[in-house]
């Protein structure tokens, strides 16, 4: 008897669990459709304390609706109004009157600034014998901060080879070492992490302000400072219209610059390396190592360099053609900005893509329809650089942070309310419509759970 009365009583339970699970399923699918309670709702809208307080956009969007003037403003670097660890020099390395500042120094500008609006900051600086590592200073305007990314600049030095390529009593050649080359060089303060492809724009006031530059690492010579107008990179059209000077491309004219023969890099690590994969390099050997490619997988951060040096016989317009490989990233490209004697020409070569391939190819720079870009250069010697950039990426990826820091935000308020090991789901209310379900099935407490 008490058998069957223990088998009807299981039965009973039974049956109610999976009425409870069928009730809860409906109600599921039910609501699994929420736009109508979250219709009129502004899901991007900021709140509190889940959002990352002194970004760059942020700091934008506080001035948005700022004028951009046209106005330069010059800063006599040795005109300083307060510093500390700085030394005024009359003249060095050809430049006078330029600042030298040590790795612990501070240093302050007045400025009179004629219209208030955004401005980018501008610096032509050299780098001294020190640790070789990068510049870094923090930025203050009016004695604070503008946004967090202020607080760390980087500014580059420049990287060659110490001496010419030897060759061992095998044949195989030997890379030279890599030394620092001190030049004048200029830089504008910009995002190094590459999210932000353009300089930064800074908000001034109108009439007097103050720029500090505090060092965090390593010291430097400033010889120009200044605030420049916010210009938009001109189009391939653009470019063409204010290049109308006479001249014409040259017939029959190619130069080969190999990749190896870089003159200046970013990094000590861009030295020229060998490939035996493909008989398409040169120089090439199966037998003997022959420096035939420079980059490749150290070629990787965003705002690293390699620079080459040629020299065109004559005033015209001529084509450019890489010849390159992207074989470490399967499915995705790896970009570069193109800069001809310091500068990006047109913003359709600002973001170059390289698709993934086990082969090595040639690509001239081409608009979509595959017309190859004629860039005017005059008669003589010029520089032409790549820069590794995050191209489109950029604005993915700090969208994609912004999201982390979110979730972590919503995660760490979840835990003050739950702990770190929360006890597993239970609807009250199905407690309270069904309570005879908490003496007939058992307790659903699992300590796996997290």
């Amino acid at each position: 008897m008490k058998k069957n009365v223990k088998k009807i009583l299981l039965i009973v339970g039974a049956i109610l669990i999976i009425c409870v699970l069928c009730f809860i399923m409906s109600r599921t699918s039910e609501n699994s459709n929420y736009a109508d309670k979250y219709e009129g709702v502004d899901l991007t809208a900021e709140v509190e304390g889940l959002n990352r307080e002194g970004t760059y956009s942020e700091y934008l969007d506080i001035h948005a609706g700022a004028m951009f003037p046209d106005a330069r403003v010059s800063v006599d670097v040795c005109e300083y109004d307060t510093g500390k660890g700085v030394t005024v020099q009359k003249e060095y390395s050809g430049k006078k009157d330029v600042l030298y500042t040590e790795d612990e120094s501070t240093v302050t500008w007045k400025i009179e600034v004629p219209e208030a609006g955004f401005y980018q900051i501008y610096l032509e600086y050299m780098t001294v014998e020190s640790r070789g590592v990068a510049i870094e200073r923090s930025l203050y305007i009016n004695g604070e901060e503008p946004f967090e990314d202020a607080a760390n600049l980087m500014f580059g030095r420049f990287w060659t080879d110490g001496g010419e390529v030897k060759t061992d009593n095998q044949g195989n050649e030997i890379r030279p070492t890599q030394v620092e080359t001190y030049e004048w060089q200029s830089a504008y303060c910009r995002d190094d992490m590459g999210y932000e492809t353009e300089p930064y724009q800074f908000y001034f006031e109108k009439g007097e302000n103050t720029i500090t530059l505090e060092a965090v690492n390593e010291p430097m010579i400033i010889s120009k400072l200044e605030l420049t107008p916010v210009e938009e990179q001109d189009t391939y059209e653009t470019y063409c219209q204010k290049n109308t000077k006479e001249g014409e491309q040259p017939e029959n004219f190619i130069q080969t610059i190999q990749g190896e023969d870089a003159t200046l890099r970013s990094e000590p690590s861009l030295y020229a390396k060998y490939d035996r994969s493909s008989p398409t390099t040169v120089p090439n050997s199966v037998t003997t190592t022959v420096l035939n490619y420079t980059g490749g997988e150290a070629w990787n951060s965003a705002g690293q360099w390699i620079e080459w040096e040629v020299e065109v016989p004559e005033d015209g317009y001529y084509n450019l053609t890489i010849k390159g490989r992207q074989n470490y990233a399967r499915g995705s490209v790896s970009s570069r900005s193109l800069y001809i004697d310091g500068e990006i020409p047109f913003e359709e070569v600002s973001v170059i893509s390289f698709d993934y391939d086990n082969d090595w190819n040639l690509m001239t720079l081409s608009d979509e329809e595959g017309t190859p870009y004629d860039f005017y250069l005059e008669k003589g010697k010029h520089k032409i650089r790549l820069e590794a950039t995050l191209g489109d990426m950029g604005t993915i990826l700090e969208e994609l942070e912004d999201s982390t820091y979110r979730l972590n935000q919503i995660y760490r308020k979840i835990l003050v309310y739950t702990g770190a090991d929360p006890d597993d789901y239970r609807d009250y209310n199905l407690d309270q419509v069904y309570p005879c379900l908490l003496y007939t099935s058992p307790s659903p407490r699992d300590s796996t759970s997290s």
